[in-house]
């Protein structure tokens, strides 16, 4: 299987956060057209831009870029990346707290790390 290009990579990211186009235009100070011509590979975006969509997509350029995968388990998900991300920042006391909280609201997501 080939490496993706920027523009799959940006819908990818871009439909699993749930953006719509002009969302995700508004937020970088574009047009919904220059969106789409991103996608499409009509357009390629300079330095800064890619910059900002890597950062509000929590992902590096390579990866923006088409060439790698990531190799964490957060894997594409951008909620997942979100919540490690959060996860770093918090004291083991609070991860610990949230932990035990997770696994009395979902125990089902947790069955297989328990057994």
């Amino acid at each position: 299987m080939g490496e993706e290009s920027f523009g799959l990579r940006l819908r990818k990211l871009r439909k699993a956060r749930g953006e719509t186009q002009p969302e995700l235009a508004k937020l970088l100070g574009l047009s919904r057209s220059a969106v789409s011509m991103y996608e499409s590979g009509e357009r390629e975006p300079k330095y800064e831009l890619l910059t900002a969509i890597a950062a509000h997509y929590d992902v590096d350029l390579d990866y923006l870029l088409g060439r790698e995968r990531p190799e964490s388990a957060e894997g594409e998900d951008p909620d997942i990346r979100l919540i490690a991300r959060a996860g770093r920042k918090m004291t083991p006391e609070q991860r610990e707290n949230l932990l035990r909280y997770a696994r009395f609201m979902f125990p089902e997501a947790f069955e297989e790390d328990d057994a």
